[in-house]
């Protein structure tokens, strides 16, 4: 086999791989051997039939499979080799006693990044997040030690309520007289919580309902058992007696609260930096990619949300389908120029990660994932996908912190404070307490 480079077009190179007799040969007793195998041919006893017969019997699929068997050799040949997506044939034909085969090979696309020293990155004034965290946790504190008490009279918004529940799905009870407490907040959606509002105790309610993504529609049959009302504690020095055993006044209380609040919001402020910066890179990054390229991890996107039946809900958002595959082709686009930035700032600096991180990345998640820490370490030895998005996240972190480091960090204005409430809640370790 005898590879040649042909052109080279963005990220895509197509190379000639040109087979000669004695390969080609070798590919048809490959076949003739596979067909013996797996087919009776008539008038031959099963696994005796010769070549010029099996070449005969299959006709033109007997080429088909010879060029299959040799592409199967392309296969080994690169598998050794980085690249984005896999292996296209563009062209393969018989020559004579020979062959060959066209292949493109998408590679990661060049990548020219911008000097990224002194990014411009805003946080949230210290203080003043701190002095909410401190009001929010008091009031938590207060919710959560609440006297509850019977109540008559109808749900309202605050109150506690007990309730038996069956669901059946396709006729089917999938839930049956389960029992469970609700909390009713203002800010809770949910069909099971809103349909209670404004019932008493005995009170039968029954609705359907679907979920995001699902075609599938639930009966909900939920009887109310008790409703209880909250009566949160005043704020004073008994209450934070009862709160916190340390403390001994409601001043002290608050201090403690707060040296929470500092702890919670350096933390929170890392990860809030790292999302900022990440959203940043774009904008540092310039690729060559190749139409054909973007135009595969679309159509996978498209698979991929139609498998999780979201591609509904995309289309809807999106409003037409020429807008869907635009937003798309826009999120590819801006996805692979943020890991070639990672990729690159990554080589350069050397940042890899060690075994010691990823056991120690391991056990921080065990909680979430609802393991121990030694089940979380083990888990990640013994599986090499797990064990990859691991070290995935430490090294983009790594770049990340990098970033941080050389930009240039000032305290936002109020006006700003407003418009990052949304990307406070969405990040990892969320810092305000809902």
């Amino acid at each position: 086999m005898e590879k040649n480079f042909v052109k080279k077009e963005e990220n895509v190179e197509t190379f000639l791989f040109s087979f000669g007799s004695e390969e080609v040969r070798k590919a048809e007793m490959d076949v003739a051997r596979y067909v013996n195998q797996q087919y009776t041919i008539p008038g031959f006893r099963k696994g005796k039939v010769p070549l010029n017969i099996v070449r005969n019997f299959l006709a033109e699929s007997f080429e088909e499979m010879v060029l299959e068997a040799l592409s199967d050799k392309i296969e080994e040949e690169l598998k050794e080799e980085k690249i984005l997506i896999p292996a296209v044939i563009t062209e393969q034909k018989m020559e004579g006693e020979g062959a060959r085969i066209e292949v493109k090979l998408h590679r990661d696309p060049e990548v020219k990044i911008s000097d990224y020293e002194n990014l411009d990155l805003k946080i949230p004034k210290k203080d003043e997040v701190i002095l909410n965290y401190v009001n929010n946790r008091l009031e938590e504190l207060r919710n959560e030690h609440a006297i509850v008490e019977p109540k008559e009279g109808p749900v309202e918004i605050g109150d506690i309520v007990k309730i038996e529940y069956t669901i059946i799905k396709d006729g089917k009870k999938i839930a049956e007289n389960k029992v469970q407490e609700l909390s009713v907040a203002p800010e809770d959606d949910r069909p099971i919580v809103k349909n209670v509002i404004g019932k008493t105790k005995g009170d039968i309610v029954e609705f359907h309902r679907t979920f995001e993504e699902s075609d599938n529609e639930y009966f909900y049959s939920v009887k109310i058992l008790d409703v209880l009302s909250k009566s949160p504690l005043d704020l004073d020095d008994e209450f934070a007696k009862t709160v916190n055993a340390e403390a001994n006044s409601l001043e002290e209380l608050k201090r403690i609260v707060e040296k929470e609040g500092v702890e919670s919001f350096l933390n929170w402020q890392k990860d809030f930096l790292r999302q900022q910066a990440m959203d940043k890179i774009n904008d540092l990054v310039e690729i060559e990619i190749s139409n054909s390229t973007l135009d595969y991890f679309v159509q996978r996107t498209i698979e991929n949300s139609k498998k999780e039946k979201s591609y509904d809900n995309y289309l809807k958002q999106a409003g037409s389908e020429e807008k869907l595959l635009e937003d798309f082709r826009s999120g590819v686009f801006d996805e692979i120029k943020r890991s070639r930035f990672i990729d690159e700032i990554a080589s350069k600096e050397g940042f890899k990660a060690e075994q010691e991180e990823i056991e120690a990345y391991a056990e921080e998640m065990a909680p979430y994932w609802g393991i121990s820490a030694d089940r979380a370490k083990e888990m990640v030895n013994s599986r090499e996908d797990i064990k990859e998005d691991i070290v995935s996240t430490i090294i983009r972190n790594k770049v990340l912190d990098a970033v941080i480091e050389r930009a240039a960090i000032s305290e936002m204005e109020p006006s700003l404070e407003k418009e990052v409430k949304d990307s406070e809640s969405s990040s990892e370790e969320d810092f305000s307490p809902e």
